[in-house]
Formats: C-alpha cells, structure tokens, sequence
C-alpha cells in the first residue's frame, strides 16, 4: 500500500478517534451534571468500543508510517544524523 494511502487513512482515523474520544467525554460529562450514572455507563458501552478500536488501527498505521517514510535532515540536505545519548563522546 503506498505511503500516500496510509498516510490518509492515518488522518482519517485519527479524526475518527478524536471525536469518538470527544462523544466519549462529553456524553459522560453530561451524565454526570444530569446525574445520571446509567447514563454515564450507556455512553462508554456504546461509544467506547468503536473508539477504542479506531484509536488502535490508528497506532499501527502510524506505526508502520514510521518505517515506510524516510526521515530527513533539517536542512533537507540528506539523511537524518542519527541520535546520541546525553554525555556521548562519539560523533
């Protein structure tokens, strides 16, 4: 699959998450104004899972975006430097 491909479904599913952990959080928070502890539970019931499984294929997607996409130096210039722990002498 190209890079272009997962790169969309990585936003997709990334907005998909956001709002379902939006729906989540504010349908408990109005169960809990109402006072309603039915309410609260229903909303993580029903919202819950299909939030918590787009937030997962989401992860891997950026996972494997993570791999597949080369990183690059700041200037642009050529392949990133890789890291050095603090305190390392090496170049």
């Amino acid at each position: 699959m190209p890079v272009r491909q997962l790169q969309f479904l990585f936003r997709l599913t990334l907005v998909g998450f956001l709002a379902g952990g939006a729906l989540l959080v504010l349908g408990q928070t109005l169960g809990l104004v109402v006072g309603d502890a039915g309410w609260v539970a229903a909303v993580e019931e029903h919202a819950g899972p299909p939030t918590f499984v787009v937030a997962g294929i989401s992860g891997l997607i950026a996972f494997l975006l993570s791999y597949l996409t080369p990183e690059k130096a700041e200037d642009g210039s050529g392949p990133a430097k890789e890291l050095q722990p603090a305190g390392s002498t090496h170049p």
